[in-house]
């Protein structure tokens, strides 16, 4: 399921078997790679709600089902976490590779409707992709990070920088001067006439 059909979808407390509002904006955590929260225009406040992930059972084509502890929507919206996207952020943001090339912007996202995690990100094609209708896809494992003003992907023409291998100093080799008296006379040889076997003596 795309993100873009979650809005104004019916949000449902299925022990009440009531509607409670409809969905008005999603926020996803690109962090966790999953559906974070709803913005729900609630039939109780104007103001309107904020449902977490942890409190939906699953959304449907037709509905948002909530877990039957959701009940009544608490009164305010929580605190928008920094590091969330909404529809309004994610679509258009702009995407980068860790090589710093420019590959494009966001257009949507798909997300498992059991799980909540999202499948892939959608790209708008641009130049010649836009012609003959071919968008790119980023799966979440390809994100390396993500704020309200970039993406950051990892693009796999980058290897990690080994840090250079320490060379060990090598100890400098000690040479001593020998004294006179240690050093051993340089041996003396003698002639042996052909045909003389040697043999050892003693001196």
């Amino acid at each position: 399921m795309r993100l873009k059909e979650l809005r104004g979808l019916p949000v449902i407390d299925p022990s009440s078997a009531r509607k409670i509002g409809t969905v008005l904006d999603y926020q996803v955590d690109p962090a966790s790679g999953r559906l974070a929260a709803l913005d729900v225009t609630s039939i109780a406040n104007a103001d309107g709600e904020r449902v977490l992930a942890t409190r939906i059972r699953r959304v449907g084509r037709s509905a948002v089902i909530l877990t039957a502890r959701g009940g009544q929507l608490a009164g305010g919206i929580p605190e928008v976490d920094e590091r969330w996207l909404d529809a309004a952020t994610l679509s258009g943001l702009e995407v980068m590779g860790d090589d710093g090339n420019r590959i494009g912007r966001l257009l949507d996202a798909t997300f498992d409707q059991d799980s909540l995690e999202v499948g892939v990100y959608l790209m708008r094609p641009s130049g010649l992709g836009r012609l003959v209708g071919r968008r790119r896809r980023i799966l979440p494992a390809k994100l390396q990070s993500c704020s309200r003003e970039l993406m950051l992907v990892a693009t796999g023409r980058l290897k990690e920088a080994l840090p250079a291998p320490v060379e060990e100093p090598t100890p400098p080799t000690a040479r001593m001067a020998l004294k006179a008296d240690d050093r051993l006379p340089a041996p003396s040889f003698e002639p042996v006439p052909d045909g003389q076997t040697v043999g050892a003596h003693s001196g």
